[in-house]
């Protein structure tokens, strides 16, 4: 596995980072969505949902705090 921290330079303990890494993986994943959807390829469209999806599941899994509880 890939030590993020020794990789980019940012530390494991640099909350701030690890966020402007996140926004900018979410903000990639919709311009790469929007380009498809410009192109109008019905393939290209999938593929760039699909890695939309896959995006905004990891960044959802990323989330420590403020999510409610569930039983």
């Amino acid at each position: 596995m890939t030590d993020r921290a020794q990789s980019h330079g940012m530390p494991d303990d640099d909350p701030a980072g690890e966020e402007d890494v996140n926004f900018r993986l979410g903000r990639h994943a919709i311009q790469l969505l929007q380009a498809a959807r410009d192109a109008g390829e019905p393939t290209l469209i999938a593929q760039a949902e699909a890695m939309a999806m896959a995006v905004g599941f990891v960044l959802a899994s990323r989330i420590q705090d403020g999510m409610p509880e569930t039983d």
